[in-house]
Parts: C-alpha cells; structure tokens; sequence
C-alpha cells in the first residue's frame, strides 16, 4: 500500500502551530491585534514622510520650528509653506478680495431666484447678469415665478438689493488710499456692471414705482448706472425692466437723469412692426432707452432639433445684426435645457454669433461645464 504523502507545512511538524493551540476567537482576536499594530506602524512611518516628525501638529507650532522640517520644506515641499502661509502671515486678504479669482462671463442666470443661494451663487461662478420675478403685494416686492412661490420673506429687498449692497461694500471700501470708488462686484474686473433685470409679473403700473423706490440704496450710494439726457454713464449695476415693463411707464416723461433702462421687444426691431416717436421716423428703443433686446428663441426661429439649423442661425444672426445697428445687445430665453447635447449646440452656436448674453438656468455647466 503506498505511503500517505504530507503536505507542505509552514511550521515544523515536531511542535503543534499557534493556530492549533488557540480557540477560533482567540485567533481572530490575535489576527486582529497584529493588524492594528501593522497599521500603527504604517501611520508612523507616514507622518514621518510628510515632516511632522513623532510630534502632533499643535506640538510643533506651539514650541519651536523643528530643524528637520525646516530643512524638509526647504527641500521642495512648497505646498505646505504656502498653504500655512496665509494664517501665520494673516497677509493672503485684501480689502477688496470677497469675489477673487472669479472671472466675469456672459452668462444671465435666468429665473435667479430659483438657485438655492440667490444673486450670490450667479456670482459665484462669473455671471454678470441675474433676473428677479417681481410681485407687489400689500406695498411690498415678493420673489417668484407663480403664486404659489411667493413667501413674504422672499423679497426683492432681501434677495436682491440688500445682498447687492453687501457685495459692492466689500468691492469699494473705503480707506486710506481710496474713497467713494465706483467698481462693480467682479475683483478681476472692477467696470464690469452687473444686469439686475426686474422681470414685473404684475403690472407695471403698479409695481414699477415700488422698484423704482427700493432702488434708493444703489441709487444713494451713486451705483447706478443711469442716462443724463444727454449720455448714458455706467455704474456697477445696470438696472432693466422687463414682463409687464413698458415704455410708457418706465421711459416715457421721466425726468433726467434717469438710473434704470426697458427691455426690448428684439422681434420688432427692424421690422414693418416697429414702435417710432411721434415723428414717425426715429425708433423708440436705442442704446439710450434699452441695453438690451430680449425674445423667446422658439418664436424666433421655430421648433429646434438637435442645433439650430442654418436657416434658423441666419434668422438669429439677422436680429442680432439689428439690434447691433441700435447700439443694443441680445439675449434669448426660452431656449432647450434638455437633452444635454443639443443645449450645448445652442449654446456654442449662440456664442458664435454672438449674443450678449447667454440665457442659463444650469450655472455651474454654463460656467465650467466640457461644451
């Protein structure tokens, strides 16, 4: 009968092994407690690499600078001294720094007060323009796209102008080297205005006169901008009417200098349909009374499939010609969100124009998505 053959062991076969001679759980436990020791030592040998040494943090900044983590910082590791850099110097803010680093984009954050931080999350990633919906209501100004939004704590004032105010301080401080300066809420950029449009959702009337007022702290601080009568001077913000605004309220017999502008119906511009002054020659929207033309994009070129087509590239850059030719700048709403694909098309093909501004409700893809 053939001898049974052995396998291979990895402890010699006179003495019985650990595993053996322990119970299940005390071997798990043995195999656990090996483990946090590897781990501990592993963790050491880490903190050793990145130079703070067998001492804690707070250790090694209250007594003196370790020779060997300044040695090992010299060496090359010049991102640790710069991110300890600004609260060992407290040099890294300046008095204008709250909106550093952004750059100023064309984007119009349409329906603003959706974002789940108003004004400040369109600022955040470069627009330079955002819309409120307005409603008066018991002498008042609620934020909203229909009724059943509104909320008395959502007002104009609180959403909007208190915050604006806020950001344009900070920008314009005053100190020792400077004093009732005049720079929008962009660092990079200190002329670039920001478009507050008041899109009036019940009627003009009504409702303009209560904007008009709760403008008074921009106004007061000399931040609009504003027309003379005779030139347009700029101002951090740009403030236009647009839904129920019209001419007849908000441009019409308004004594000078008068610090907020209209929107204009882009699709008339050029046009047979056109609105002239009472001398039946001049047109009544220019670079004096409208920054801006603004139309539905669907009603201006039809159903859109996956970009627009070259038909409908020409209508649009045939009313952005136009608008041009008035001194006024564009911008289309109503333009497809979804799918994703096709509202990059349209957005790269209404740049290319280009429009002066680009209607977004998605900020953070208008600003830094791949498109």
């Amino acid at each position: 009968m053939p001898a049974k053959v052995s396998s291979f062991a990895f402890f010699p076969q006179s003495r019985s092994r650990i595993r053996d001679r322990l119970a299940p759980p005390s071997y798990v436990a043995y195999l656990v407690f090996i483990m946090l020791i590897l781990a501990l030592v592993v963790q050491y040998l880490f903190a050793l690499a990145d130079g703070h040494g067998p001492h804690g943090d707070d250790e090694v900044e209250a007594g003196p600078v370790d020779a060997a983590l300044v040695e090992f910082t010299a060496s090359g590791h010049i991102g640790k001294f710069v991110q300890e850099w600004p609260g060992k110097t407290e040099l890294s803010e300046y008095p204008s720094s709250f909106t550093r680093g952004i750059e100023p984009k064309n984007i119009h954050s349409h329906n603003d007060y959706w974002q789940k931080v108003p004004f400040y999350q369109g600022l955040s990633v470069g627009a330079v323009s955002t819309e409120a919906d307005v409603w008066a209501f018991d002498g008042d100004l609620l934020i909203g796209h229909e009724k059943t939004a509104l909320d008395k704590k959502r007002t104009f004032r609180s959403l909007y102008i208190d915050p604006i105010v806020d950001v344009l301080e900070k920008q314009n401080p005053a100190t020792e080297f400077v004093n009732n300066t005049r720079c929008g809420p962009f660092d990079e950029s200190c002329y670039q205005t920001l478009y507050l449009w008041v899109d009036l959702k019940t009627g003009a009337e009504e409702t303009w006169p209560l904007v008009e007022a709760q403008l008074a702290p921009l106004r007061e601080r000399n931040w609009l901008t504003k027309w003379t009568g005779k030139a347009v001077i700029p101002g951090p913000v740009t403030v236009i009417g647009t839904g129920s605004s019209n001419w007849e309220v908000l441009i019409a017999n308004k004594t000078r200098p008068r610090d907020y502008f209209v929107d204009a119906p882009l699709l008339k511009i050029g046009s047979k349909s056109e609105q002239m002054h009472a001398d039946g020659k001049t047109p009544l929207y220019d670079s004096t009374s409208s920054p801006f033309a603004t139309s539905s994009l669907i009603q201006a070129v039809g159903s859109i499939k996956g970009e627009l087509s070259e038909k409908q590239l020409k209508q649009v850059e045939s009313l952005v010609k136009a608008a041009k030719e008035r001194g006024i700048l564009t911008r289309f709403w109503e333009t497809p969100n979804w799918p994703t694909r096709r509202r990059h098309n349209i957005w790269r093909q209404l740049l290319d124009v280009p429009v002066g501004l680009l209607n977004v409700d998605d900020l953070e893809d208008a600003a830094f998505g791949d498109w």
